[in-house]
């Protein structure tokens, strides 16, 4: 089974779609799965001219994706339940989650969660695209997905016949690089991003081992510990945050990492940009990166200018990193680069790295 990154997924599921193939993501917990099926789905929305939209009453101006989670479920909850009809005939009531109008995706999200009997209910569906009389609709495609066996998900194995019924990839662990550019888009939490690019190994560890119940993934980082340590400041409170989410050995490393943050005068270093140039330490370098982040976001205005001459003074795989921060979390940035040299100097520098519209 060949292994494939995010982006490459992306396109694939579009292709799939509109060849109306059906296909199974494979892939370690937490890696973005589900998250990389529904940014196909909104490129696809969006080339088609709809609005995009998860679960709610499909329409012919949606397209929408309707995560239907096998696990959940029983047999007759996806064929329906029996009844006589008007004719007198048995005829099967289809479930209210099942779409019969719009376009979109339905996500078997985890159906190797499923018991055995529940997944075969499947074989019509996932096949032929129908279940006894319901068929799904024109421009409605399915994906499924769900963890390998050594992800310690406690999976039922996939039956050859439903296999078959498949085209199948796996999703590999993100790189940093390419995670830091979704990271930075989503709102992540500053901390958090600088600390995985110094520590990149960080960002995926899992060993079906050990005993601790919450390890690092794409997943824990974004959703769980940058919202949890957001505007906390008191490094023993933050240690207590970081290891519910992504266990203590990591939560200790990268509160150490943040502890950094205190050997650095920002208010010097803002009054003297050159200064930056005399920092030693990658791991000084990258705290001080998201300590200007986050001086930009509560007063750009005033800050900006001198965030931008600090960035003159770093290495560009600082820079570039702080420039991303800027881009991503100031409102009408063209508008600061038109009016002020030093801004305009800076990003003209990495413009191929940064590009602001």
């Amino acid at each position: 089974m060949r292994t494939i990154g995010h982006a490459e997924l992306v396109s694939m599921l579009k292709v799939c779609y509109k060849s109306n193939v059906t296909c199974f993501i494979w892939g370690p917990t937490g890696i973005g799965k589900s998250d990389t099926i529904r940014e196909a789905a909104k490129q696809i929305a969006k080339e088609q001219k709809l609005e995009y939209v998860e679960q709610g009453e499909p329409d012919e101006n949606k397209f929408t994706v309707i995560d239907a989670r096998l696990s959940q479920m029983d047999p007759s909850d996806l064929r329906g339940l029996p009844f006589v009809s008007k004719e007198g005939k048995t005829a099967w009531a289809y479930p209210s989650w099942l779409p019969t109008k719009g376009k979109g995706i339905l996500l078997l999200d985890e159906i190797n969660l499923a018991p055995p009997l529940v997944q075969s209910s499947g074989y019509q569906l996932i096949l032929d695209h129908r279940l006894g009389d319901y068929v799904l609709p024109p421009g409605w495609g399915i994906v499924a997905a769900g963890n390998r066996s050594e992800d310690k998900g406690y999976t039922f194995e996939l039956a050859g016949p439903l296999c078959n019924r498949f085209a199948h990839i796996e999703l590999a662990v993100p790189p940093i690089a390419e995670w830091t550019e979704w990271a930075l888009e989503s709102g992540v939490d500053s901390r958090v991003i600088t600390f995985l690019n110094f520590k990149p190994q960080n960002l995926y560890k899992f060993d079906s081992k050990l005993k601790d119940k919450a390890f690092p993934t794409p997943r824990s980082w974004a959703r769980y510990c940058s919202a949890l340590i957001k505007d906390v400041q008191d490094h023993t409170f933050l240690l207590t945050l970081m290891s519910s989410a992504v266990g203590e050995g990591v939560a200790t490393e990268c509160c150490a990492y943040l502890k950094l943050t205190k050997q650095i005068d920002l208010k010097d270093i803002l009054a003297h940009p050159e200064k930056a140039a005399d920092l030693k330490g990658i791991d000084v370098k990258y705290s001080l990166v998201s300590a200007l982040a986050e001086v930009v976001k509560k007063d750009t205005k005033t800050t900006l200018p001198q965030v931008c001459a600090v960035a003159q003074h770093f290495e560009a795989e600082f820079s570039i990193l702080l420039l991303r921060f800027i881009k991503a979390s100031v409102p009408k940035l063209l508008e600061y680069v038109q009016k002020d040299k030093t801004i305009a100097e800076v990003f003209k520098k990495y413009m191929k790295y940064v590009i602001v519209e």
